[in-house]
């Protein structure tokens, strides 16, 4: 067997045995605001207890962005979806969603959604 071969193979296998390590982190969906209410999903394949969810909504304007809303708390997630919601009230306008999940210490997921509210819906 070539040498280019058995190292095509060895990087597969490694890629394989690697693939389950990643049950643990958790996966954001899509942010719904919908009349004062920004709705965050969060999915994950195991369940965790007291995991702080911190979640910031900016507004941005020309160049810049500032934080119009923060809020972090501590939920049990179960394995799955876990919809969590915010009263906040956005007028229309672009904004940018940063989210944040930590178990104790460790970080199991965060993302940046950019989200447009245009008639008091949007979706990110």
């Amino acid at each position: 067997m070539h040498l280019s071969r058995r190292f095509a193979l060895l990087c597969l296998a490694a890629l394989v045995l690697t693939a389950g390590c990643t049950v643990g982190e958790a996966a954001f969906d899509p942010v719904v605001y919908d009349h004062g209410n920004l709705t965050v999903g969060v999915t994950t394949g195991v369940p965790i207890v007291h995991a702080d969810l911190q979640v910031a909504v900016s507004a941005l304007d020309g160049l810049g962005q500032h934080e119009v809303f923060a809020e972090a708390r501590y939920a049990d997630l179960a394995a799955g979806a876990n919809r969590f919601t915010y009263a906040v009230a956005l007028p229309d306008g672009a904004y940018r969603c940063y989210l944040y999940l930590y178990d104790g210490q460790q970080r199991r997921g965060a993302v940046i959604r950019e989200l447009t509210v245009r008639g008091g819906t949007g979706r990110a």
